[in-house]
């Protein structure tokens, strides 16, 4: 692993990212920190491309509903790693309710000792002007309603921080194996991975465990 990836504070972006404008919100929360000079995760911009490795994999001859498995606990564990290796998150709350995705990586961020901080520019909430405190409780009951504002409060949490290493421990051992494989995901993946070896690497984590959890059909050799 390139330990230059982590040689800047990295904020992980979590927030809704099923349509366009979602997209385009959760852009601009990245790319305000990283004028800032933060690092940034942006799951859709630097996870897994859940399409095209399907594509890779079918080619493969693996079963459709096994392609699925792999790919969604490749796409899981990556995103554990990228959560507990970073030093912050950004939760973007605006939407009708909470994105559920989001929900699960800030808990695990706070969890983590993570810094977190939540954006909110939407005007609805769930208890009468207020939002769930178990949810707002993960960032010490602060919010923002501005990119600039989560910029500003970052520079806040991390003012009186020394530089401690990041770390990839966990109290759970499902946690930590979960946490090591992803670290093997995002090492295939810097820099411009074949789509080829890196789809064998997720058949070589996941395949497995997929099979046995959802006793798919062997594939057939190709």
């Amino acid at each position: 692993m390139d330990t230059k990836m982590f040689s800047r504070k990295r904020i992980y972006c979590a927030g809704p990212l099923f349509n366009e404008s979602e997209k385009q919100e959760m852009k601009r929360l990245a790319e305000a920190l990283e004028s800032a000079s933060y690092g940034t995760f942006l799951p859709h911009r630097d996870g897994l491309e859940f399409s095209q490795a399907a594509k890779c994999l079918q080619k493969k001859g693996i079963p459709s509903a096994l392609v699925n498995s792999v790919l969604s606990r490749a796409i899981f564990a990556l995103d554990v790693f990228q959560v507990v290796n970073c030093h912050g998150l950004v939760l973007n709350m605006n939407g009708r309710v909470p994105d559920e995705g989001a929900m699960v990586e800030a808990g695990i961020a706070w969890a983590n000792n993570k810094k977190i901080v939540i954006f909110k520019n939407d005007a609805r909430t769930l208890l009468n002007g207020s939002d769930n405190p178990l949810v707002l409780g993960l960032s010490n009951f602060c919010a923002t309603d501005s990119c600039e504002g989560v910029t500003a409060r970052f520079n806040e949490l991390f003012a009186d921080d020394t530089d401690v290493p990041v770390t990839t421990s966990a109290h759970d051992l499902s946690f930590k194996t979960m946490v090591k494989k992803g670290e093997e995901i995002y090492s295939h993946m810097a820099g411009a991975p074949d789509m080829e070896e890196l789809c064998q690497v997720l058949l070589d984590l996941f395949e497995q465990e997929s099979s046995h959890a959802g006793s798919y059909p062997a594939r057939q050799a190709v």
